[in-house]
């Protein structure tokens, strides 16, 4: 539900990013003054900024011209009187500072949704005058001493500098009830409040979402899977508010997320820290991952939830038990358990991919993980020696042993396995070679991932950097012509889960280059 959202609240930021007149650049922070008429109740609150003058705004325009679009304003305005409407009575009087669409729950059984839309208006008049000019209003009515308007998409009021358009009477009433202090607001919830202030104040989109409110008892459904959930220790970070903003810089586009609740069992993995492997992988990677501390993470959980997730497992009719899935997961590779393989992974762990000829069929991969390799290597000598693996043998890279070997059941390609200073190399034969060799600039050293990194805005946990002009080469029948320039001008990508100051954030950088 959150990804949809985020995506959403992009594409709508792009189309009204065209439209943009940038005569200044304030960056002042969004007042999200529709906030204070939603009910604190709201499932989903989407906010959009719409001071089109500010830096937000500014910055994005700038931005889509890097990725070559040479007039967007002038294009999309056409759009607009091309639509019937005219930009400046049609469209202006809407753009007050603040839009948002607020989804108050979800009702399963019927299929419909309790929402409205409300705009902090220019001229909150006017913009009803846009409505009515466009749309057949009833008489009036009266509701809390507020005066409103049926009409065919529903109904519609001013309240204020604000104009709100409900799909059905009890939305519309319950913000006027909301207006009139006989309902509490949006802007007064203490969850609200927080995540609105740990995320940064200046921002293109703003969205709240509380699945609680939203889905009620929908995904109670399977009481099992909640129940394993909650106590795995990790129930805060799937049932409590959440909020995401997107916004612009000079240099990229933004995206931070929070939530109230606590990380439980998973804090490890979301520790702010410094990768040690990146500095391993070579700067062609196109991806890189990492993670730690999986097998502390999995221990606790387990140790948490044991029972639960044995119910979840057997409810589902193959296994009985984790256990036991475990055990058959081994023995296809030789192990007592796959337990084994995951108790390995106690310290850092990453994934980096490249693609040294351009296509998605040359591709390098290789996991780099922290082991002890007393304990690793005689796990990896049973799996190679197992039905699923051939023509095991060995020779020398860059001064180190390396096993090499055919996986049969799996891709039927040759795959290989190293140590190297205390980590486990395991990818395809030549990745592991040239890491072996340690002859290539590190990742780490890359001008682009290191001005993706410098603009994050918290520290790196678990997270995920990935080269987008690299990878939007790899698209089958090459790149479009009037895909191009964007594709040059986009750059660096991180993706990043981190714990920090007890708020638990998802964040991440997509950067332009000029």
């Amino acid at each position: 539900m959150g990804l949809a959202i985020t995506g959403g609240l992009v594409a709508v930021g792009a189309v009204l990013g065209g439209v943009i007149l940038y005569t200044s650049s304030s960056a002042t922070e969004v007042n999200l003054t529709t906030a204070s008429l939603v009910p604190e109740d709201a499932g989903v609150y989407f906010a959009l900024n719409t001071d089109l003058t500010s830096s937000q705004w500014v910055n994005t325009f700038s931005l889509a011209e890097r990725l070559g679009q040479e007039d967007a304003e002038e294009e999309l305005k056409d759009g607009v009187e091309e639509g019937g409407l005219d930009w400046e009575d049609d469209i202006t009087p809407f753009l007050g500072g603040d839009a948002a669409i607020y989804v108050q729950g979800i009702d399963v059984d019927d299929i419909n949704a309790q929402g409205a839309a409300i705009f902090r208006c220019d001229d909150a008049e006017a913009a009803l005058d846009v409505i009515a000019n466009q749309f057949s209003l009833e008489d009036e009515e009266e509701y809390g001493d507020i005066e409103y308007f049926p009409f065919e998409m529903g109904f519609v009021a001013v309240i204020g500098d604000h104009l709100v358009i409900s799909f059905d009477e009890d939305s519309l009433e319950d913000v006027i009830d909301v207006h009139n202090g006989e309902k509490e607001s949006l802007a007064s919830r203490d969850d609200f409040q927080q995540l609105r202030d740990e995320l940064t104040g200046n921002f293109l989109g703003f969205v709240y979402l509380s699945t609680e409110n939203l889905l009620g008892d929908f995904y109670l459904n399977d009481p099992e899977i909640r129940e394993a959930i909650e106590a795995s220790g990790n129930g805060d970070l799937v049932f409590q508010p959440a909020a995401w903003v997107i916004g612009a810089k000079e240099d990229g586009f933004e995206f931070q997320a929070a939530s109230v609740g606590e990380s439980g069992t998973v804090a490890s993995m979301l520790a702010p820290r410094e990768s040690r492997l990146i500095g391993m992988v070579p700067a062609e990677a196109s991806i890189f991952v990492s993670t730690t501390d999986i097998a502390q993470t999995y221990k606790a959980i387990v140790d948490a939830a044991r029972e639960e997730i044995d119910a979840a497992i057997a409810a589902q009719g193959e296994y009985s038990s984790l256990d036991e899935a475990l055990r058959d997961c081994g023995s296809e590779l030789g192990l007592a358990s796959c337990a084994e393989v995951v108790a390995l992974f106690d310290g850092e762990t990453a994934f980096a991919a490249w693609f040294p000829d351009g296509t998605e069929e040359g591709a390098e991969g290789l996991l780099l993980a922290e082991v002890d390799e007393a304990e690793a290597k005689p796990i990896l000598e049973k799996i190679v020696a197992s039905d699923g693996f051939s023509d095991v043998r060995k020779e020398q890279a860059g001064g180190h042993d390396i096993v090499i070997f055919n996986d049969e059941e799996s891709s039927g390609e040759e795959g290989a396995y190293a140590f190297l200073d205390g980590v486990l190399l395991l990818g395809t034969v030549e990745a592991v070679r040239l890491v072996l060799a340690n002859g290539e600039p590190p990742l780490s050293d890359l001008n682009r991932y290191k001005e993706a990194v410098e603009q994050m805005p918290s520290a790196l946990g678990t997270y995920a950097y990935l080269d987008m002009s690299k990878i939007l080469r790899l698209a089958e029948g090459g790149i479009p012509a009037d895909l191009d320039e964007a594709e040059e001008a986009l750059s660096g990508l991180i993706i990043n889960a981190v714990d920090e100051n007890d708020v638990v954030r998802l964040n991440g950088i997509l950067t332009i280059e000029e």
